[in-house]
């Protein structure tokens, strides 16, 4: 009788387990969730997170709220999500600033480790962009460009919507592969720096790929080279960067985060709503319009790659002496 009386026992506590663990598993959000976007509307951080929210609303049953909170080069939104509650409720959009601002500020108090603040989701996606220069520049390929910037020390220069974004970095990371002397011209938007390099004000510009495709096809601007390691679509003809520099690879990209200490079973509701929508065929296309091409990571696979990104902003920062400026 008390052998039976245990077993029912353990059973009923095995039941409360398992009970609790079907619960957790099965994490839904009851209020709205806030996507925090750490620059301005309009950007194109700004544009993948809106098609990212639509498509999570409706898989959650709860509205995706774009909030944006721009300051410091994405380190003033950065900053909030890591203060925030790990309740799944504060999320961030984390671009490549994200992984390139503590070699940017290490001169400096950066409030957050990428790290070690945050818990990683997944990636959304990465984005080439297109070197282009004015054609009074005289050069119509990389070599030429930095055959140019040699015999020309600190005469050339590259633009940029500010210090830490992939305009920046990228030209960064041409002057520590090859040694070249260009100098940084940080603007306060894309569309100023656009506008600089068209005017001819600046020499150069990575540009995100549909903005230079409609400067390209004009004869406005002259395609150089893609900034990843493939050729885009919009721009079959341009070859990668890493045909004239080789291991010349380098992206803007897009990946969602939270504060430290978030519960695995709300990290899965998150993943599983992003991953549904990056495998639908109206996301990828509004997503390939913007020149981005769909990633969709594990939490491990993204944390593994912002580590990477992290140790590698370092190295150029080392060799380059890059650094963000007040």
């Amino acid at each position: 009788m008390r052998l039976t009386s245990s077993l029912r026992a353990i059973a009923a506590v095995a039941l409360a387990l398992a009970g609790s663990a079907v619960q957790a598993a099965e994490w839904k959000p009851e209020r709205a969730i806030r996507l925090v976007v750490p620059f301005g509307p309009g950007g194109a951080t700004d544009l993948v997170a809106r098609v990212l929210a639509a498509n999570m609303s409706v898989t959650l049953g709860q509205p995706v709220v774009i909030e944006n909170r721009a300051g410091a080069g994405g380190v003033t939104g950065t900053a909030a999500v890591k203060d925030a509650a790990p309740d799944g409720y504060t999320l961030l959009v984390a671009t490549i600033g994200f992984s390139a601002n503590p070699a940017l500020f290490r001169f400096k108090k950066l409030p957050f480790d990428p790290l070690k603040d945050f818990t990683f989701i997944s990636q959304l996606d990465v984005v080439p962009t297109i070197l282009v220069v004015p054609p009074s520049l005289g050069v119509t390929t990389a070599q030429g460009f930095i055959d140019l910037a040699k015999a020309n020390p600190d005469k050339i220069t590259f633009g940029s919507a500010g210090y830490g974004t992939i305009n920046h970095l990228a030209g960064e990371l041409v002057k520590a592969q090859t040694g070249v002397k260009i100098v940084h011209v940080p603007y306060r938007s894309g569309g100023q720096s656009v506008a600089a390099v068209v005017s001819g004000e600046i020499s150069a510009l990575f540009a995100t790929t549909p903005t230079a495709a409609g400067y390209v096809k004009s004869g406005t601007l002259v395609p150089l080279a893609t900034s990843g390691a493939n050729r885009v679509p919009m721009l079959p003809d341009v070859p990668p960067m890493s045909k004239t520099i080789p291991g010349f690879d380098v992206v803007e990209w897009q990946g969602i985060v939270g504060p430290a200490g978030m519960q695995k079973n709300v990290v899965d509701t998150l993943h599983a709503a992003i991953i549904t929508a990056l495998k639908d065929p109206g996301v990828v296309k509004k997503l390939a319009d913007l020149g981005a091409e769909t990633v969709g990571s594990t939490p491990a696979e993204f944390q593994a790659f912002v580590k990477q990104e992290v140790k590698m902003w370092f190295d150029v920062a080392e060799k380059t002496g890059m650094q963000a400026e007040d």
